[in-house]
Formats: C-alpha cells, structure tokens, sequence
C-alpha cells in the first residue's frame, strides 16, 4: 500500500499595488536582551522572530498560532544575519531576519501581512495628571510620550508627533484636543505630512490610567469637513500597559486594512510520494515526521494506492 502526501508550502508573491502609505518601516530588523541562561541565543533568536512577526502582521499574539509557535522553536532558520550588541547597558542581540522567509511562514499560518508601506500617523497626546493637561510635543519629557514611542516601535506603526512651536500653540489648546473639536484639529495638523490623525487622551488615577483615542482616518485638510466619526475605543490599566493596549488596536486596524490581498500571493506545494507503508502505525509516524518539519504548514493526502 503506498500512500501519497502534499505539504503545503505557502508563499508570498507581493506585488506592487497602490497605498497611501508614506513611510517604509524596516520591520525585519530587531534587538533583543540576552538572558544568562544557556541557551540565550536560541531565546533570542525566538525572541527576535516573534518581534518582527509581530510588526509584520500588526498580531500581539500570533505566537497562540500553531505554525508560528513552532517556528519559534527555531527562530535561527529565518536569520538573514546577526551580532552582539548592548541595550539600556545590557548585552544585547541584533538580529535581521530574511523577509521572504518571514512572509512565507505568515502564509503558511494564514495570517495576514502588514507591507512596509504604512500611513503615517500624526499623534497629539493629551496627559491629564488630575492636576493639569499637558500636550505630548516631540521633545517632551512625559512619561506618557516614551510610552507611546516605544508602542510605535514595537508594533511598526509610523508615527509623528507635534513640535510644540509657536504655531501648534497658537493653533490648537488642550482643551480642543480633550473635546474632539474637529475645526482647531484638522488646522492643526495640517503643517504636518501625515496620512491620518490620532488623538490619545491619557487620564491618571493613581497609579492607574484610562486611555481614549479617536482615529481620524483621512488626510488632516479632511477632518473638519468629513461627517464620519472617527474610530474609538478605550483601554484601562498602567499608564505603559494602556498605551500600548491602545497601539495595538491601531496597528491591528491598519494591518487588517492593507493586508496583500489573495490576488498577491502565491501558493506553492510539494508532492511527494512515499513506499513501503505498509499499516497505521506506518502511516501516523510519517504524517507525525512531515509535521515536524520546520517548512511544513500541513499534511495532506492526495491518493492511497
């Protein structure tokens, strides 16, 4: 009895197509602390892989998917190349990843791939620390501005925050920003090459925090006249923690927007053929074997003769 069995290999074909994306996000590059244990580069490599699934798919927790948490067994299999290097005094390793390679494990986990063209976001932050407000400007010091950056960075999403010169304090107050005043914003934030606009208010109690956003998905000269409401939500918790819960649901929204569509990808499979099948345990122990496989999404059976 011989019996025959197509893994599935997915790959990407991405073609060109047009976005209004303005910024090339390098997304398959990271660094990653190293631990003291004794297998530290592995745990890095699987460290660094999930990182760059993660801005690559715009998923906080595509490593739940079967495929993925497999490959992250072997995180040094998608390594284009890497090196020891140092982060917040810390030994460190730097590590950029293959993007085909990449792109074909997030087609054969069937999750979807955020390209590198993404939309700028302009972000005004507004700090309510119960006693005054405060703008998030490019050089601030709040501790609510490195949150969000380090959110950004995390999940590949684009941003750009306002100066706080002369004319965005002339232009805008905390008061239009807390109270979602369309004409001020859209004003505002026009002096600024950005594809979308997102307000962040950030509310403290404590030592914790109520984050509300409001994402104006159109160009800043748009805001004013445009009579669809602007996405929302909201998110609770410490101050890090709703930030980036906020981020992630941006970043998730975008990815689902300019995902490579199924006209943009290519599938391909292997066919192979196996003899000397002779029963069950036979059959379970080669299916259990092409699994295993690092390249293998899945198994199927085209034929038993």
């Amino acid at each position: 009895m011989r019996y025959t069995f197509v893994p599935i290999l997915c790959l990407f074909s991405i073609l060109s197509f047009g976005v209004s994306a303005k910024t090339k996000v390098d997304i398959f590059h990271t660094e990653v602390p190293m631990t003291e244990e004794k297998n530290a580069r592995s745990i890095a490599w699987g460290q660094g892989l999930e990182q760059v699934l993660i801005k690559a798919s715009g998923n906080e927790n595509i490593a739940s998917n079967g495929v993925i948490k497999k490959a992250l067994n072997h995180g040094s299999n998608y390594l284009a190349q890497f090196k020891y290097g140092t982060l917040n005094d810390e030994a460190s390793m730097v590590m950029d990843f293959n993007s085909a390679q990449v792109m074909s494990l997030l087609s054969q986990a069937d999750v979807i791939y955020w390209p590198t063209e993404r939309e700028n976001i302009l972000v005004w932050l507004v700090d309510d620390s119960g006693s005054e407000r405060l703008v998030g400007w490019e050089q601030s010091d709040l501790e609510s501005i490195n949150d969000l950056q380090n959110a950004s960075n995390y999940f590949g999403l684009p941003i750009t925050l306002p100066l706080g010169d002369m004319d965005d304090l002339t232009n805008i107050s905390t008061t239009d920003l807390w109270g979602n005043f369309a004409e001020p914003l859209s004003k505002a934030s026009q002096r600024y090459p950005s594809d979308a606009v997102l307000v962040v208010k950030v509310s403290h109690e404590a030592s914790q925090a109520q984050v509300d956003w409001q994402l104006y998905d159109l160009a800043p000269e748009k805001i004013s006249s445009n009579k669809t409401a602007p996405l929302n939500g909201s998110e609770s918790g410490n101050t890090s923690d709703a930030i980036r819960d906020s981020i992630a649901k941006v970043s998730a929204y975008y990815a689902q927007k300019n995902k490579a569509s199924a006209n943009q990808q290519a599938d391909d499979s292997l066919q192979a053929n196996f003899s000397g099948i002779y029963n069950v345990t036979d059959f379970f122990t080669l299916e259990r074997l092409l699994k295993s496989l690092n390249s293998v999404a899945s198994v199927q059976v085209r034929s038993i003769q």
